[in-house]
C-alpha cells in the first residue's frame, strides 16, 4: 500500500454522489494512491457499499456508517467492535419508540437500522415536544429533523461523523493537518466545524454555508466536482508548503 500523505474524509450522498462528476473524482483518486479515503454516511454499510461500488470509488481506509455509530476498517470492512460497544451503552430503540408514542403529531415510521429510528413529525412544534419528552424520560439521544420531508430521525447521542473521524485518524496515527473533509448538509456540520481544512459543495444550503468557518472552502461546483475542486487545491497547497519547509 502506498504511504498515505493525505486523507479525504467525505460524506457520500449529495457530496461524492448525486450531482455528476463522479468519474473525474474517481480518476483523480485512483491516480493518487497517497490519498487515503474515509467515507462517512448516514447509510448502512450494505447501502453505502453498493452506491460507492456502482461509481467505482476506491476502497477506503475506513467507512463510518449510520452517522458514525459504526466504524468498519478497510479493505475488508471489518467492524470495530470496541467502537460499536461504546455506542450501545445508552441506546435503547424500544425505549425511544415507546416514549414518542405519547407525543401528538409524531408517528413511528421505521427502524432504518439498529442505530436509526425514523418518525413522521407534523411540524416544528411537534418536534419540540418530542425532544422535550425524550429529555423528561431521561432518554439520551440525538434528533435530526428534515422539515421538507417531515421526518424526525433519532440516533445515539454519540453518532457523530466528526467524532468517528477523530477516532479513525487517531487509530491510523494520521494528523488533523493531513485530513481534508467534504460535505453538503447539516449532518456534516461537526465534520466541517474547523478542526480540518475542507470544502462544502455548491448544492449545500446557503444557511448551512454561512455557519461554517473560514477553513472550509465554499466551492462553486456541486457534488463530486466540488470535492475535486477543493481537494485538488488542498493537495497542491500542501505540496507547496512541504517544498517551502524542505527548502
Amino acid at each position: 500500500m502506498a504511504k498515505i500523505s493525505w486523507v479525504l474524509a467525505s460524506d457520500i450522498d449529495g457530496t461524492l454522489v448525486g450531482h455528476g462528476g463522479e468519474p473525474d473524482l474517481v480518476r483523480f483518486l485512483r491516480d493518487r494512491p497517497q490519498i487515503g479515503l474515509v467515507y462517512l454516511t448516514g447509510r448502512t454499510r450494505p447501502n453505502a457499499e453498493v452506491l460507492l461500488d456502482s461509481h467505482g470509488f476506491p476502497q477506503p481506509l475506513a467507512l463510518a456508517t449510520d452517522l458514525g455509530a459504526d466504524v468498519y476498517w478497510g479493505p475488508s470492512l471489518s467492524l470495530d467492535e470496541a467502537w460499536a460497544f461504546q455506542q450501545r451503552r445508552d441506546w435503547s430503540p424500544r425505549q425511544v419508540v415507546h416514549a414518542l408514542d405519547a407525543v401528538d403529531g409524531v408517528n413511528y415510521q421505521s427502524r432504518c437500522s439498529y442505530w436509526r429510528l425514523a418518525f413522521y413529525a407534523r411540524d416544528l412544534t411537534a418536534v419540540g415536544e418530542a425532544r422535550a419528552h425524550l429529555v423528561q424520560q431521561g432518554i439520551v439521544c440525538r434528533t435530526l429533523f428534515d422539515e421538507d420531508a417531515q421526518r424526525l430521525d433519532v440516533v445515539p447521542r454519540s453518532a457523530l461523523k466528526g467524532r468517528a473521524l477523530k477516532y479513525i485518524l487517531n487509530q491510523l496515527h494520521i494528523r488533523a493537518q493531513q485530513c481534508f473533509v467534504a460535505g453538503d448538509a447539516e449532518n456534516d456540520g461537526d465534520l466541517l466545524s474547523g478542526r480540518y481544512h475542507g470544502v462544502v459543495v455548491a448544492n449545500g444550503s446557503r444557511s448551512f454555508k454561512e455557519k461554517l468557518p473560514d477553513t472550509i472552502m465554499r466551492s462553486g461546483y456541486p457534488g463530486a466536482q466540488g470535492v475535486l475542486d477543493g481537494l485538488s487545491r488542498f493537495v497542491k497547497q500542501s505540496d507547496w508548503v512541504s517544498r517551502e519547509h524542505a527548502g
